[in-house]
């Protein structure tokens, strides 16, 4: 028992040697269950979604209804142009927009809720790949036209004048409906009389308006969803292109963390140094072993890339040159990767566990996860300085997005500066002895 009881000591003063890699055991599990806690149990709500509104009607009644819908907390509105907007979704910088057309204002009366046959609509753009954040949008837009047309309905005035349109589309066919035709008659004499008692000196307000008729409530515009890609009204968002592209992504970025863990295999064997007594320098050493998990990260791409085209309908709808610049930026991207953790790691356990805090908070932060929507508003503002998130920008832009060359170079430009940083850092840093 003796024995046994050396075995645990010894095995605990071999883990605690190391109190950075005893100390990452703790620290890696706290902040990831911070991240998540972030999304499932937000302290002041879940991040209001982005919305861009275009008004291209201009009339009072839209005015107060994107009023309205910038009140709703859940909703973060932004007025941009038509074309800006369009542009926009297409791109997928924008996930959801609402188009209120010409003569929107017009229909925006309590009478258009009971309105049957050809309805008026407004146009709602919608970035396929946003089908969550489009649905609760549709919803919260439903609720405030209906809540907005609805504020009218106290208005004797509105009362009346929503008996008189109801009254003038029904028409010649009262005749053949005589009691609707009653009932809208009587409801428009009834809120004259209440529109009277209102304007009356000391009156006290006006009666609640009859109901009845059977007539089906409907909101005043009907909400028409158009999703938009750059490379067509043919094309749409193919599920298998975004999580080829995030799985892919993630395993690499742990095969870049595997690669770092073998660079100090090496240099405790001493393979290393018995490099070094050869004309190549550190540089070349170092550079040399990214590029290999580089040149792995970039057939991996390709297999798995082809069997996506082959099984599973993805395309390369911005062309083989866009999607072969994204894949080189991401092979930059995971041998840089290998080299920054082998500078920042003192021991091959630090390395496992910042290696492995790296990659899931990298993938968290990009979207490759959960949708960004979902995300705190300060991790969403973090995006732009985080190298998987243009990569996987990048990847669907090259797929099914086919946003073009122009895109695909930007974001691997991106992700090739990202590389610098990571390179030097970890040239600089890596210990040889």
């Amino acid at each position: 028992m003796s024995t046994f009881w050396w075995i645990v000591r010894k095995e605990l003063a071999l883990f605690f040697a190391d109190p950075k890699g005893a100390a990452m055991v703790i620290v890696v599990p706290l902040v990831l269950g911070v991240m998540m806690g972030f999304i499932f149990n937000p302290s002041d709500g879940p991040s209001p979604i982005a919305v861009v509104v275009v008004n291209e009607d201009g009339g009072p009644e839209v005015g107060k209804l994107i009023e309205r819908l910038g009140r709703e907390s859940s909703l973060k509105v932004e007025a941009l142009s038509a074309a800006e907007a369009r542009e926009g979704v297409s791109k997928g910088d924008i996930g959801v927009a609402v188009d209120f057309g010409p003569g929107s204002s017009a229909h925006l009366k309590p009478a258009a809720m009971f309105a049957s046959g050809e309805r008026a609509s407004l146009t709602m753009w919608v970035d396929p790949s946003h089908k969550t954040e489009a649905d609760i949008v549709q919803g919260l837009l439903t609720k405030v036209m209906m809540e907005s047309v609805f504020a009218e309905v106290g208005d004797p005035a509105s009362q009346r004048k929503m008996f008189d349109d109801l009254r003038a589309d029904l028409g010649a066919s009262g005749a053949e409906r005589p009691e609707l035709a009653r009932f809208l008659d009587q409801g428009a004499a009834f809120a004259g009389e209440n529109e009277a008692r209102v304007a009356a000196p000391g009156a006290e307000g006006a009666a609640a308006p009859a109901a009845g008729g059977g007539m089906a409530l409907k909101p005043p515009l009907d909400i028409v969803i158009e999703p938009v890609v750059a490379a067509g009204p043919t094309a749409g968002f193919n599920g298998f292109a975004h999580t080829f592209a995030g799985m892919l992504m993630q395993f690499l970025l742990f095969s870049a963390s595997g690669h770092a863990k073998t660079l100090f295999a090496e240099r405790n064997a001493g393979t290393l140094d018995r490099l070094r007594m050869t004309m190549a320098s550190k540089a070349q050493i170092l550079l040399g072993t990214a590029a290999a998990i580089g040149v792995v990260s970039m057939l991996a791409s390709a297999v798995v890339f082809g069997a996506a085209m082959l099984f599973f309908d993805v395309s390369l709808r911005s062309g083989p040159l866009a999607f072969g610049l994204v894949v080189l930026g991401q092979a930059a991207l995971v041998g840089s990767f290998s080299l920054l953790l082998a500078g920042l790691a003192n021991s091959e356990k630090q390395l496992d566990s910042l290696g492995t805090m790296a990659i899931l908070f990298l993938c968290f932060v990009s979207g490759a996860w959960v949708p960004a929507f979902m995300l705190p508003e300060f991790m969403q503002q973090l995006g732009p300085f985080v190298p998987t998130r243009w990569l996987l920008d990048g990847m669907a832009g090259a797929t099914w997005r086919g946003v073009g060359l122009l895109h695909a170079g930007k974001c691997a430009g991106a992700l090739f500066g990202f590389s610098a940083i990571f390179a030097a850092i970890g040239l600089r840093r890596f210990k040889w002895g």
